[in-house]
């Protein structure tokens, strides 16, 4: 399970001294090690999302206006977390899928479900709603 690999990787960087890494994979290992004692079990989707929570907090606090310095941890942060994420689907192959969708008749009530069913965490889901409006418009 990824919490294994955030462990180690958590440890390397505290040997390496390296504390922005080390202190935010403490924290996102706590986070998951505690919701997998709360009697759920947890899966690796429900390990992405604590990760895509963890991100979204960062993108929300660099949209508050902290200063630069700020930005630039909160940046590295990110980058450090993305790296656990399983790869998105560029813009490019979203639109491929979608104009094959919507070549068939589907209507955005059957994409979207289309999407979660079978790319479930590897896209945007605003990003899929905007490309299906401008193609069934």
């Amino acid at each position: 399970m990824l919490i294994e690999t955030i462990r180690k990787d958590m440890q390397k960087a505290k040997m390496a001294k390296e504390t922005v890494k080390a202190n935010l994979l403490s924290t996102l290992y706590a986070e998951i090690f505690t919701q997998s004692k709360s009697g759920k079990e947890m899966t690796e989707d429900d390990e992405f999302k604590i990760i895509r929570k963890f991100i979204k907090n960062a993108d929300d606090t660099i949209a508050l206006g902290v200063s630069a310095e700020a930005v630039t941890k909160l940046n590295e942060e990110k980058k450090i977390l993305e790296a656990y994420l399983p790869a998105q689907l560029s813009k490019e192959k979203i639109e491929e899928i979608i104009t094959s969708l919507v070549a068939e008749g589907k209507t955005m009530k059957e994409i979207m479900p289309y999407f979660k069913e079978n790319h479930n965490g590897l896209y945007d889901g605003r990003m899929v709603s905007e490309i299906v409006k401008a193609k069934t418009a």
